[in-house]
């Protein structure tokens, strides 16, 4: 496109067309900025810039996009931890019947700040994520980042507490068994929450002694071991179990059976299967592990990348803002 630069007597150069179409040299728009951060935070910031060129028609730089995404990424972070700074138990006096909230962690390959070129350590940390949801609801509240087990749990709170959590509500909290989960449930929910051992994790366990308790038919002997946990028999499991437990010599690697006996023994009161089936509850925490996938992985853990620790703690909250249908407020 061609134009025409003026002289004035007080700029030596007047551009009329940039000035009529409110453009300025490398600036950018709030629409633009919006579609580069929408991108940005999908995809790697190089297919970022293909997505713009594909969809608009025009080049823009990887840096620009890298910069516009976590300039915004950086707002949606103090955006969050407003919302977590108030009191989550605050709930309303009536509220929905049932809420189910889950939590994990993730490892996140993560690099320490210095030059580009050369080699930098690399270190995995553990980004945990939670996840909270009305029963029936089709909408999950999350929130994510690099935080301390008293910090998660009380993301978690306010997860909860945005899912619909009341005076009257029950707290059904699924998890792997990890200690630090089921104490932050109790330190949480209190008396309203009721925390389920993973029925997946734990049939894991079973299917790991069943090579030993039932060699010939070891398929059959662990589906016998579920059933009988879904109808509530955990005695009849570990007493499957216990028939056949290693003696103390053998190291854990090398002892399945005493393994998952140990660990049935140990969570006898999370283990109320016949409860959950009734109520139409999950025993599985599939919300979470998919909450993993698409809010977290599916930009952090892409082939080949490392992240500097407070630039993927950004792109999490970014993230996590989107999935709980929070986008509009960042940019109104």
């Amino acid at each position: 496109m061609s134009e025409r630069i003026w002289r004035s007597h007080s700029k030596r150069y007047l551009r009329r067309l940039p000035q009529a179409l409110g453009v300025t040299p490398r600036g950018r728009s709030r629409r633009l900025e919006r579609a580069l951060t929408d991108f940005g935070c999908e995809q790697s910031f190089a297919r970022a810039a293909q997505s713009v060129q594909e969809h608009y028609g025009f080049e823009i730089g990887i840096t620009a996009v890298r910069t516009v995404t976590l300039i915004h990424a950086s707002r949606a972070r103090p955006e969050l931890n407003q919302q977590y700074q108030q009191p989550f138990r605050a709930v309303p006096e009536r509220g929905q019947e049932h809420v189910i909230a889950q939590t994990d962690g993730t490892m996140i390959c993560t690099v320490q700040p210095g030059p580009k070129k050369g080699k930098r350590p690399r270190e995995w940390k553990e980004m945990r994520l939670v996840a909270a949801q009305a029963k029936g609801s089709v909408s999950t509240i999350y929130a994510a980042g690099f935080t301390s087990v008293a910090e998660t749990g009380a993301r978690w709170g306010h997860c909860a507490r945005q899912a619909g959590w009341g005076l009257n509500s029950q707290i059904h909290t699924v998890g792997d068994g990890a200690e630090w989960i089921r104490l932050q449930s109790q330190e949480v929910f209190g008396r309203q929450g009721s925390f389920l051992c993973d029925f997946f994790h734990v049939s894991e366990y079973l299917g790991a002694a069943a090579t030993t308790c039932r060699p010939k038919q070891p398929d059959q002997w662990r589906r016998t071991q579920q059933k009988r946990l879904r109808r509530g028999a955990t005695g009849k499991v570990l007493e499957a179990l216990a028939a056949h437990l290693e003696g103390p010599a053998t190291p854990d690697e090398h002892a399945p059976v005493r393994t998952g006996h140990r660990y049935l023994n140990n969570r006898l009161d999370c283990l109320d299967y016949p409860r959950a089936l009734e109520l139409g509850l999950p025993i599985g925490s599939g919300m979470i592990e998919s909450g993993h996938r698409h809010v977290l992985q599916a930009r952090l853990k892409k082939a080949g990348t490392a992240w500097l620790p407070d630039t993927a703690d950004r792109i999490a909250h970014l993230r996590a803002l989107r999935a709980n249908c929070q986008w509009n407020t960042l940019w109104n």
